[in-house]
């Protein structure tokens, strides 16, 4: 019977409430009665787990009530003895962020009797919408290495095949948090995961993606992603595992290089005591091995491509006391990769070489300092230094005064083959400057297209970059039971500081990238020469160059922006009768820290100090209150209903880089001009990547999110989750003209509209209407000063900035003896105007600025310019998603993966961020997917196993489209830039010891 119990206990968390700690625990609470009902007081409960190396005893209130508090996710083994010395034993399951509900009955005649409360879901902190996982699961699931493929389980949550921009899931793909061991692994001021570790240490998986409750600091507008890493256990224990993808087992990639790619992977892990119920150890090695063959691409061979990667970990598990509980871990990451970014129509010579290293040290404490009195202590310290280098080194830094070679182009920069004009004139002069435009593009096709197309580019990569991030993080918190006879108070006080920054030092290689100008500028008519503020006359060329780089202004050292935030959490959880509510709050303080001003008596308070740091925001206390509220009536012993009310701050912005004043004194990029000889005309920095002052009365970004539920277990195998939830988001800081509301009114927009009227009447017919009028007041964000004019990039708060988001899921769990699984129907609508997974020109897949995009940027960017309003590019309608695994008659187990999505929403668009269409009026394929996996087991004695196991993903190989080309005058305008990963097969034997 322990068997089942256990597996029905286990089944009751998988996708439980989150109960976020500081720690990385779980909890196991229950009520022990007699057989008439009536509540046990005096029960010593005692419980041991393999995680765990001293055991731990509470004792029955007089409401027989019971609480085991700050446990490490593992198994457990819990003995009640009542004080007439009868004793129960029962194994049982302890997730990740989860309270595990545990009831009994002592006395009776039956062996044992246990009571999960409303099964699956009815937990105490039902409302959030959370799952957690443990390894055992995992492990019967087709999943890949890489830590970033854990999300793909979740429901609720996009699938993606982007490899920098996370998924969707009611934010953009930049408002996730992901965190190991509770070390926040997301990148610095941008919101993506650049470092993911792989997943053969972790143990235990939680996910939070809304109804976030006051306990813990949850400040994220999107997903939270936690995992719990292996700990070691009252037995020693290790495997062995290697893996390998060979590039012959893949089908034919979409997306272009035909290299067959072999990975292998290698991975070491053990762990045990070493002081008996009381010190435990583990550590893991890691290594990962892409054998690239050469391939080719349209330009021909392409060399070997590498990417290797190796890890090292290592944790310590120690209770001095029965009461205190300490976790030490530290992880070092490091990846080289060789021969990277050459795309299907890149000369070679482009290639970079990189190198990623991560490290993160994570130090957490717990102390019972009594029956109804926790303290929870954590400290995270992590480092990414991220770098890559172009394999044609040039040997010189472009520098403004000198020439460029145009006999050589590709001994210069990174050259760009342009495409040759085929606008029809508007007149004969237009016409005199299209036929010179294309007779200098048509040499330049024929010296570096392919077969005499203008594909591809030629030369060297274009940027030495090398970035640190540095980040760490500090958590305490105290949590205090109150309980009477008819009410329970789950008191929570917690207090975060954290602090993170980036060290920035980046310059061209030669004369960065170069361009094709050929004497043809755009303005508000049309087809003109150059001439005007945008380029001088005569311009061919231009070069975008990292002006740090230059001798004279360039800046000495890294550029360092940092960011500080505090925050304190109150929350109080209220049992009463068969009514759980939650009443608490988040208050925050925000600090941007640029560089390269100070404090002077000017009329904008500032002066340029070139290296020195200062306060360029900060946000208070009072602004950033954010309540949770939640309610839950548990109306039968098996359903409950729920609604829920949040309100988040989100904490993560690239401001203390974008808007740091060091850009505008050497830290941005700068355009440098050159004629048809390739002598320098002229340069002038761009000031859209300059530094920003902030507007006045800025309110912090702010996300509100209405949720009501309901769930219920039909018997011991079915579960069923049912919501409805709305988001909205508001107060949108970004770059803008300081004049933009003034000059970019309706007749401006009516005369840049005029030529469309043939391909695009709707905008047309919109602005001859004046609906892209810009909104009152019509001044300017900032009053004039020293550092700011009319035309002054500044960073303010974008009027009428909005997203929305509507969502209706179902969520069905299903358990038995040999089979689980967990199936989620989601329907949603996601639309607004501000659009973060749209600011990238025309490439989504990246980490763009939050708060400094290409939103706001000069008359293409404002949110009344064009058809803004509308479905915003991560909205898919509809989500089926699947994941179970099945347990073979024959020691084996068989897993899956199953979805089914909407495609993504898109649109024509002039620039990026100006659309000639309404967004999201266009809608990419669906896409539909299946992953298996099939897992043999040897049992060679009670030490000793072997597994064997294979991984097919994409069963049938559905390689569908997405990201198409957007931009109207392309001629490749709808085509899919980017597939989802084609078929792959990972082969994989472990031996367990």
């Amino acid at each position: 019977m322990k068997n089942s119990l256990r597996s029905s206990l286990l089944f009751a968390s998988l996708l439980s409430g989150m109960n976020a700690y500081a720690a990385q625990v779980g909890e196991i609470i229950g009520k022990i009665t007699a057989p008439d009902g009536s509540p046990l007081s005096g029960v010593s409960i005692n419980v041991k787990g393999d995680v765990l190396p001293k055991a731990r005893t509470v004792t029955s209130k007089s409401n027989g009530n019971y609480r085991l508090q700050l446990l490490p996710p593992g198994n457990y083994e819990v003995t009640f003895t009542s004080p007439s010395g009868e004793t129960r034993s029962i194994s049982i399951a302890v997730l990740l962020d989860q309270k595990t509900p545990l009831n009994i009955q002592l006395g009776s005649s039956e062996t044992e009797k246990v009571v999960v409360y409303g099964q699956a879901l009815t937990t105490s902190t039902n409302s959030a919408l959370g799952n957690s996982l443990s390894a055992d699961t995992l492990a019967a699931l087709p999943t890949a290495v890489e830590y970033s493929s854990l999300i793909r389980l979740m429901p609720g949550v996009q699938v993606t095949s982007d490899s920098i921009r996370g998924p969707s899931a009611g934010a953009s793909g930049q408002d996730n948090g992901y965190k190991m061991d509770g070390a926040n692994l997301s990148t610095p001021m941008f919101g993506i995961l650049a470092s993911s570790p792989s997943t053969h240490d972790i143990a235990h998986v939680s996910v939070e993606r809304g109804g976030a409750r006051a306990v813990g600091f949850n400040r994220n507008a999107g997903v939270t992603l936690n995992t719990e890493s292996k700990s070691g256990t009252d037995e020693f224990k290790g495997d062995v595992t290697y893996r390998l993808q060979k590039g012959s087992w893949q089908a034919d990639d979409e997306d272009g290089l035909s290299t067959e790619d072999d990975v292998a992977y290698i991975t070491v892990g053990a762990g045990g005591p070493l002081i008996e119920e009381q010190l435990y150890f583990y550590g893991s090695y890691y290594t990962r091995d892409d054998a690239k063959e050469s391939g080719t691409n349209a330009r021909g061979s392409v060399p070997d491509i590498t990417n290797e990667r190796e890890e090292y970990f290592g944790k310590f598990t120690w209770t001095p006391t029965e009461d205190i509980l300490v976790n030490a871990s530290y992880r070092n990451s490091e990846v080289t990769t060789t021969n990277q970014e050459i795309d299907e129509n890149d000369a070679v010579s482009t290639a970079v070489d990189g190198i990623d290293k991560f490290e993160v040290l994570v130090l957490d404490g717990s102390w019972l300092i009594n029956d109804n009195t926790t303290l929870n202590i954590s400290y995270a310290d992590s480092k990414q230094s991220a770098g890559s280098f172009p394999i044609n080194k040039l040997g010189f830094n472009g520098q403004s005064g000198d020439s460029l070679n145009v006999a050589d182009l590709p001994s210069q920069g990174y050259f760009t083959v342009p495409s040759l004009e085929t606008r029809t004139a508007a007149d004969a002069g237009e016409q005199a400057l299209i036929d010179a435009y294309n007779a200098g593009a048509a040499a330049l096709i024929a010296a570096h297209g392919i077969n005499g197309e203008a594909l591809g580019a030629v030369g060297a990569n274009s940027t030495v970059n090398d970035n640190v991030y540095l980040s760490n993080n500090f958590e305490i918190s105290l949590e205090h039971v109150i309980e009477t006879d008819n009410m329970t108070h789950e008191l929570y006080f917690g207090f975060q500081a954290e602090e993170a920054s980036e060290e920035l030092d980046r310059v061209s290689n030669g004369w960065g990238s170069i361009s094709y100008w050929g004497g043809i500028d755009q303005d508000a008519s049309g087809i003109v020469a150059p001439g005007t503020e945008t380029a001088p006359v005569g311009t061919i060329y231009r070069a975008t160059v990292q002006t740090r780089g230059f001798s004279a202004g360039g800046l000495t050292g890294p550029l360092v922006s940092k960011s500080k935030s505090k925050t304190f959490a109150f929350n109080d959880t209220i049992y009463w009768e068969d009514w759980t509510f939650d009443a608490g709050f988040l208050i925050s303080q925000d600090e941007l820290i640029g560089q390269g001003l100070r404090k002077a008596d000017t009329s904008s308070g500032w002066e340029e100090a070139r290296g020195e740091s200062y306060v360029m925001k900060k946000v208070g206390f009072s602004e950033t209150f954010q309540p949770r509220l939640t309610a839950t009536w548990d109306y039968t012993e098996d359903a409950s209903a729920f609604v829920s009310f949040a309100r988040y701050n989100p904490a993560v912005s690239s401001l203390a880089r974008a808007a740091s004043w060091d850009r505008s004194t050497g830290g941005s990029t700068t355009w440098v001009y050159f004629d048809e000889n390739g002598n320098y005309l002229d340069d002038e920095t761009n000031i859209s990547s300059t530094g920003k002052l902030f507007a006045d009365d800025l309110s912090p970004r702010t996300i509100q999110e209405i949720m009501v539920g309901h769930q219920m277990a039909w018997d011991e195998s079915l579960t069923i989750r049912n919501h409805l939830r709305y988001r909205r988001s508001w107060n949108y800081w970004e770059d803008t003209n300081n004049d933009s509301r003034i000059i970019y009114d309706a007749e401006y927009y009516k005369g840049a509209y005029a030529g469309f009227t043939d391909l695009y009447p709707d905008l047309v017919a919109a602005a001859n209407a004046g609906a892209f009028d810009s909104p009152d007041p019509k001044d300017l964000y900032i009053p004039l000063n020293n550092l700011v004019g009319e035309r002054t990039y500044v960073i303010a708060q974008l009027d009428g900035a909005f997203t929305k988001y509507l969502e209706a899921s179902l969520e069905v769990d299903y358990k038995s003896d040999k089979f689980f699984s967990t199936t989620s129907l989601v329907w949603s609508h996601y639309y607004g105007n501000f659009d973060q997974d749209n600011a990238t020109r025309f490439d989504n897949d990246q980490g763009t600025f939050i708060g400094s995009s290409n939103i706001g940027d000069s008359s293409y960017g404002q949110l009344w310019g064009s058809l803004t309003s509308g479905d915003l590019r991560a909205d898919r309608t509809w989500q089926f998603k699947s994941f179970g695994a099945y347990d073979l008659p024959w020691n084996a187990s068989l897993g899956y993966l199953a979805y089914w999505q909407s495609g993504h929403k898109w649109e024509h668009q002039f620039a990026s961020t100006q659309y000639l269409e309404t967004r999201g009026s266009r809608e990419t394929p669906s896409h539909m997917q299946l992953d298996l996996n099939y897992t043999q087991n040897f049992d060679f004695s009670e030490d000793y196993a072997l597994k064997l196991r294979l991984d097919i993903f994409n069963v049938f190989d559905k390689q569908t489209g997405y990201n198409p080309e957007p931009r109207y005058n392309s001629s490749a305008l709808g085509e899919y830039r980017s597939h989802e990963n084609p078929r792959r097969v990972q082969a994989t034997v472990s031996l367990s010891f």
